[in-house]
């Protein structure tokens, strides 16, 4: 936060926010797993092997992972990573 003379300047960083919207999302929707928790990325397909990462998930920012590296990046940093695409 930044005072100036008649001013406030607040900024806000909602890079993880993301990934925890989609995390309570899937949580409403039954899932027992919460992705907050675990390495895991909002980002592109897998199956069409194009994409970068979105948002992270703070475990998965302990590997390294950052945003708006590749997806395949990412793998080679955590082979388990979970990915989930952008809603």
């Amino acid at each position: 936060m930044v005072y100036t003379e008649n001013k406030i300047i607040f900024h806000v960083d909602v890079n993880s926010a993301y990934l925890s919207w989609t995390a309570v999302k899937l949580l409403q929707y039954g899932s027992n797993l919460d992705i907050r928790e675990i390495p895991s990325v909002i980002g592109g397909s897998e199956e069409n092997r194009h994409g970068i990462i979105l948002a992270a998930s703070i475990p998965a920012k302990k590997y390294g992972i950052k945003t708006g590296e590749p997806i395949y990046s990412a793998k080679l940093k955590c082979s388990d990573i979970l990915v989930y695409p952008p809603d």
